[in-house]
């Protein structure tokens, strides 16, 4: 054994079925550890970009909360950006009255609802929150995930489109033409990206399309500090940053937790009060950089490698801490064209709305059920009417009264009734983003309609808490 895998406290030879508390070499260890940073990364950089935040920042606090998770909770998991904020953030980043500092304390008061969902199910268990969002409502979060980011996706691909079918066409061909394990299934989208990018470089030198801008990149130092943000905690950015973590995260993380207990062939559910907290501790150290949550697409690289040490994960959120200190990674990821990332999220957006159909499925829920059938219908319209008010919400709102009162009177009153429209999801200064309001109403159904059996479901398990012991 060498002198590095001494002082590394190597423990074990084997490759596979490597057990969280078990140690490789430090080589090999590196060696998974950059894997797993590497299948991270598509998504955790793509994420930033499209809330209009840093992601050399996005990068630098997933090391961090990876290093808080795994070590407070003991779960092998990444931290990574959480899509289910995009709509939000960027609707925050957007807003006349918004910006990153009000994300910031987003961000923190995020990590304190989880941290607050993790000690109530410390004191009364988790089942109250299947009963609350049952796999019906969580489905629908997720597909509302994946559709009210479709414009997005789209302006983007428009920018340039011939960019953005290419890319597109890659993701595809890598995501379904190669064997399951290979770095291109592995990666679809971070390689289409990569591979668009270089095209884009060759083709803009060539004077075939206009030059991709790398002033920025040339401008900036190889290495620079993290840079901090001093949070502002305002209501209009911290509420409905709250409520898509109790609706739509809170779910996902359960949901991540079930299925590392699956992979690892241990069970994991007991610590679940654990994992919320430790979720929300390293979410709330991410307030810099973007939310964050256990990432699924690291599951699969366990799936695949069958290597589950805790040590690996602790090596990928130092790697991850470093990038941190790139100076040029943020400016190079940023020079990208939107086309580009818009084939590549065209295809991410579409296979995060397929997996709310396929929980559907996979929870077996009762299609055949009335009042299942009214909360998906519900939440659907819903969904529809917050695709279009989230999109037509910020040009609706720079009209001025005295441009209405110049244009035909037909037009002021088409415009009129578009903002009254827009407006449904506007309490006082609160603007509602969509998300929150297909979850809510989700929510809200679910009680109505099923409050017996809520009524009956929380009085058995009542019952079996407070019963004495024989």
């Amino acid at each position: 054994m060498s002198t590095l895998d001494k002082l590394w406290n190597k423990n074990t030879d084997k490759t596979v079925e490597v057990m969280p508390e078990e140690t490789m070499g430090f080589i090999r260890s590196l060696w998974q550890a950059a894997q797993h940073l590497l299948t991270a990364s598509g998504a955790n950089i793509l994420g930033p970009v499209l809330m209009h935040l840093d992601p050399s920042m996005a990068l630098f606090t997933s090391g961090i909360g990876t290093l808080v998770y795994t070590g407070f909770v003991g779960v092998p998991a990444y931290m990574g950006t959480s899509f289910s904020y995009i709509a939000t953030i960027a609707y925050i980043m957007g807003a006349p009255w918004g910006g990153q500092a009000m994300v910031a304390g987003g961000i923190i008061a995020s990590g304190l609802v989880s941290i607050l969902v993790g000690l109530i199910v410390a004191v009364i268990g988790y089942r109250w929150i299947n009963i609350l969002m049952p796999p019906v409502i969580l489905a629908m979060v997720v597909i509302a995930i994946g559709f009210l980011l479709a414009p997005t996706a789209f302006s983007m691909a428009m920018t340039n489109l011939p960019l953005a079918v290419l890319t597109f066409g890659l993701g595809v061909i890598f995501a379904t033409k190669f064997s399951q394990g290979s770095i291109f299934s592995a990666l679809p989208v971070l390689l289409s990206i990569v591979i668009g990018y270089l095209v884009a470089l060759i083709l803009g030198a060539a004077g075939v399309m206009p030059p991709v801008d790398m002033s920025q990149v040339n401008a900036a130092p190889f290495f620079t500090l993290p840079r901090l943000i001093v949070p502002v905690f305002d209501p209009r950015a911290y509420i409905p940053m709250a409520l898509v973590t109790f609706t739509a995260v809170v779910m996902e993380h359960l949901g991540h937790l079930k299925g590392t207990s699956s992979i690892v062939g241990r069970d994991y559910i007991p610590r679940t009060a654990r994992s919320l907290i430790g979720d929300g501790i390293a979410n709330a150290l991410s307030w810099s950089g973007t939310p964050s949550v256990t990432y699924g697409e690291n599951m699969g690289v366990f799936a695949i490698t069958r290597v589950f040490s805790l040590k690996v994960m602790f090596l990928a959120g130092l790697l991850a801490v470093a990038a941190g200190f790139l100076g040029k990674l943020s400016p190079l990821i940023l020079s990208i064209p939107s086309g580009v990332l818009g084939g590549a999220v065209f295809l991410l957006f579409g296979m995060i709305a397929w997996s709310g159909f396929n929980l559907l499925q996979t929870e077996k829920v009762d299609m055949s059920k009335k009042t299942n059938q009214v909360m998906i219908a519900s939440m659907g319209t819903m969904m529809i009417a917050g695709i279009v008010i989230d999109y037509l919400r910020s040009p609706l709102s720079a009209i001025k009264p005295e441009e209405l009162a110049a244009a035909p009177a037909t037009v002021a009153t088409a415009v009129k009734g578009l903002q009254a429209f827009v407006g449904a999801l506007h309490i006082g200064t609160f603007d509602m983003p969509a998300l929150v309001a297909v979850a809510l109403l989700g929510i809200v159904l679910n009680l109505v309609l099923n409050w017996g059996e809520i009524v009956a479901e929380v009085r058995t398990r009542t019952q079996v808490v407070t019963q004495p012991a024989k």
